[in-house]
């Protein structure tokens, strides 16, 4: 993979929408690239700028992401091409980051949860609301199916091609009902997709993926 690949991936290496594979190789290559690992401070300072911004994007952020991309450029025209990929990777990094965590703990939306075919009667919501460096979780399931002996519910933040943030486990009234609050860092909202799962009591902490609701944080941008 060659450097520029690799200043690609950074971005998305913060969002968490790389693959198992691009990621271990990105990890690899940070080991021994000291200029790239400088480049990925410098998303992660934006990305972190932005996630402390709950009623809207710092007005400066912009400015900064654009006065570093000059002051790379200046260096010489020989390196043209990194600070405006550097550029490009932070602003991708700040806006989606930001449009993400804004509808996620936005007390105006609430995110339908929909049983599957393990549970089809099941259904639920879910609302978030950004407390420091964590989100505080509410969820609300009914019609959820009996668990069996010793079993429990699972809330999991997760992504396309594997990775999942567990925000907690739960039980169920007798009737399939639940109204529990729980807790995850902000950066599980890179975790787009959300599974309520049933687990058995095995001692596994692993997903058992017997999802019976789901749900998309990308859903929530669509109305």
């Amino acid at each position: 993979m060659s450097e520029d690949r690799f200043e690609e991936l950074l971005g998305p290496y913060v969002l968490g929408e790389l693959t198992d594979e691009e990621e271990h190789e990105l990890e690899r290559h940070l080991e021994g690239c000291s200029s790239c690992r400088n480049d990925l401070d410098e998303v992660w300072r934006a990305h972190d700028v932005l996630r402390t911004a709950a009623a809207g994007p710092p007005p400066e952020l912009k400015d900064w992401v654009l006065a570093r991309a000059r002051s790379e450029a200046r260096r010489g025209s020989a390196g043209w091409r990194r600070p405006w990929l550097l550029a490009a990777a932070l602003l991708v990094v700040a806006l989606l980051s930001f449009g993400i965590l804004r509808m996620v703990t936005d007390p105006s939306d609430g995110l339908a949860l929909i049983g599957t075919s393990a549970a089809p009667q099941a259904g639920g919501e879910l609302r978030g609301e950004q407390i420091g460096d964590n989100l505080k979780v509410e969820l609300e399931a009914w019609g959820l199916p009996e668990p069996g002996d010793g079993g429990y519910y699972e809330m999991w933040y997760a992504k396309e091609g594997g990775g999942r943030i567990s925000c907690g486990t739960f039980s169920a009234t007798p009737d399939g009902r639940a109204s529990v609050n729980m807790s995850a860092p902000v950066s599980a909202v890179s975790y787009p997709e959300i599974e309520i799962t049933q687990e058995p009591d095995d001692g596994d902490p692993a997903s058992s993926g017997n999802v019976v609701l789901k749900g998309s944080l990308s859903d929530l941008g669509s109305g």
